[in-house]
């Protein structure tokens, strides 16, 4: 079997961070596809995909935020911050809506 003998770790935080990314937006396709099939039974879904949704943001958000992530530090951040932005957003809307669906 070949391996690639140029990088020490061929499993970088780079490629944890993808494949997360990949399970993580899987998972929110899947839920909202189970849920909008039939609202009133998968309602309980929905601070699920809320949920899923925000840690794909913050997962998108990470290596944007990290330090030399590409030549235009400021804007990446930015983007990065916008990302974190959105990922509390829809961590209160998981908040909101489980505390309406189970009050």
């Amino acid at each position: 079997m070949y391996m690639n003998r140029t990088k020490k770790n061929p499993y970088t935080r780079q490629t944890l961070f993808d494949g997360l990314s990949v399970v993580a937006g899987i998972a929110v396709i899947a839920t909202g596809v189970f849920t909008f099939v039939n609202p009133e039974r998968y309602a309980y879904l929905f601070p699920v995909i809320f949920i899923l949704a925000a840690v794909f943001q913050f997962l998108l958000a990470m290596p944007r935020l990290r330090k030399h992530y590409g030549k235009k530090n400021g804007k990446r951040k930015a983007a990065g911050i916008g990302l974190c932005a959105a990922g509390a957003v829809l961590l209160i809307l998981a908040v909101v809506s489980a505390v309406c669906l189970w009050r």
